[in-house]
């Protein structure tokens, strides 16, 4: 099935802006890549790629309040986030994308992705059997020419994208998964596939402060710490939704309980809707 990738108006706005930066144009120009249409044309032909399921035949921008109206998204209008259109006008995907000149290592990919997420499942929630959170193919492109990609911190948001069937594309080819301490040398397909793997990447000095996994009891639960001690909870909860999602996937598999009760002082509009996402699993 052939698709249209919709745009906001803000992608090309901070492409113009990233090609008029020297040391990014230089960066661009390694990947074969010297215009704002080069640039363009790359994200559609390696996401065809990619994933040829997509088969992008062309694009086309519109405004971000149009896209929000569209997707569906009750949260607030992003200008991160696209969407693929069928022949028939259908939304088929969402398209996401890590800008460039992005210089913050704590909100790339959460700040782009998991907001709108959020304000889709909040607007379908009552109606969703499913119980994962997402309800259409989500893909995200990296297009992010700073060495934040590199970082341990960074590369484990890519994992748990990947984890939660998120399609993830980095256009300059960057690893991600050589930060799995259980990667065999060469492996680049290698995917965690257990509770106690996942739980590893989050681990220093013996101490999960994400959350604590109990085999014995068979109980995962949340700490809340990272998200209650922050001066901008609301970011961090983004942040933290993103790694904890996959353990909550990985643990109600297992049989586990997933144990809140650390959230329960927690006030926010958005825990509110984690908090009622958790209780139907």
């Amino acid at each position: 099935m052939n698709h249209i990738l919709v745009l906001p108006e803000e992608f090309e706005i901070k492409l113009n802006e990233a090609h008029a930066n020297n040391d990014v144009h230089a960066k661009w120009l390694q990947i074969g890549v010297d215009t704002v249409q080069d640039m363009i044309n790359k994200v559609i032909s390696e996401m065809n790629n990619r994933f040829p399921k997509l088969s992008i035949t062309n694009y086309r921008v519109e405004n971000k309040d149009y896209i929000k109206e569209t997707i569906g998204n009750r949260g607030s209008s992003s200008i991160y986030a696209g969407y693929f259109e069928t022949d028939k006008g259908n939304v088929d995907g969402l398209f996401f994308y890590i800008p460039p000149l992005l210089d913050s290592g704590n909100d790339i990919l959460t700040r782009q992705v998991m907001p709108t997420l959020l304000g889709i499942y909040e607007g379908i929630s009552q109606d969703m059997v499913d119980l994962h959170f997402n309800n259409r193919p989500v893909y995200i492109v990296n297009i992010n020419e700073t060495n934040r990609s590199e970082q341990r911190a960074v590369k484990i948001s890519f994992i748990c994208a990947e984890l939660l069937g998120f399609k993830y594309l980095d256009i300059f080819g960057r690893e991600f998964h050589d930060v799995i301490p259980s990667l065999n040398e060469g492996d680049r397909d290698f995917k965690i596939s257990s509770l106690a793997e996942f739980n590893l990447l989050f681990t220093n000095n013996g101490n999960n402060e994400l959350f604590v996994v109990n085999e014995e009891e068979k109980v995962l639960q949340l700490l809340s710490n990272t998200v209650t001690t922050s001066k901008n909870p609301s970011a961090e909860m983004y942040r933290y939704f993103l790694k904890v999602l996959p353990a909550i996937y990985m643990a109600i598999d297992a049989g586990y309980q997933i144990n809140i009760d650390a959230f329960d002082n927690l006030k926010t509009s958005m825990f509110d809707v984690i908090r009622m996402y958790i209780s139907k699993l």
